[in-house]
């Protein structure tokens, strides 16, 4: 019972920081509709230096938890297409939870406990696979904060940098071009689309659950 009320808390915590950071990108969607003009006028003498500044901020943001770049990700759609937004967002990402697997990686809990939480790196540990992992660390990109994942990856697992750096790439390109097409929707329509993320989320989450954990 304490175990199933433990699964269902964690559930519960992961899909309100899911449904906050949701709820703020749908309103940066909103306000980016509102003044489409006057953002394109100022990206116009600012194009390359505005997708630095997304680049370096998804790097900073995948790097210390629980910061997100996510909710920008409309504004940049918008500015610059949903496809480059994606790249924008793969880049940034990728090489933020590069960073997060080396910090993990060479110093290990004692620098790790200042950028994110270990209780929740921890708790990703049983997840890991000691063999064979690397379809299934993608499918973990799905599921699991990139930040909390690269440290843990980092600190539990003997994953190559090389097999790493693979896994990742694949593991989020999907989601960036999700999430950046989603940058060019309508808050209704991403009501639903958001929806429809929550139920796959929970699913992929129940079946990449420790084998060991859901028999307890």
């Amino acid at each position: 019972m304490k175990i199933f009320l433990k699964q269902k808390k964690e559930l519960i915590n992961y899909l309100v920081g899911f449904a906050v950071i949701a709820a703020m990108f749908i309103v940066v969607s909103g306000i980016v509709a509102l003044n489409e003009k006057e953002l394109k006028a100022f990206i116009y003498h600012h194009e390359i230096g505005g997708a630095l500044a997304y680049i370096i901020l998804g790097i900073v943001a995948t790097v210390i938890a629980p910061l997100s770049a996510l909710p920008f990700l409309p504004i940049v759609s918008l500015l610059y297409g949903w496809f480059w937004a994606a790249i924008f967002s793969i880049i940034s990402w990728s090489i933020g939870s590069l960073i997060a697997f080396w910090i993990a990686r060479k110093y290990g809990k004692r620098i790790v406990r200042r950028f994110v939480s270990l209780e929740r790196v921890e708790k990703i540990e049983a997840r890991i696979p000691k063999e064979q992992f690397f379809w299934t660390i993608v499918l973990l990109r799905i599921v699991i904060p990139v930040d909390a994942l690269s440290y843990a990856l980092g600190l539990f697992s003997t994953i190559t940098t090389r097999e790493y750096i693979f896994a990742t790439v694949i593991g989020i390109t999907p989601f960036a071009f999700v999430w950046a097409y989603f940058g060019t929707m309508t808050p209704k329509q991403l009501i639903i689309a958001v929806g429809a993320m929550v139920v796959i989320y929970i699913v992929l989450k129940e079946r990449l659950r420790p084998h060991k954990e859901a028999s307890q």
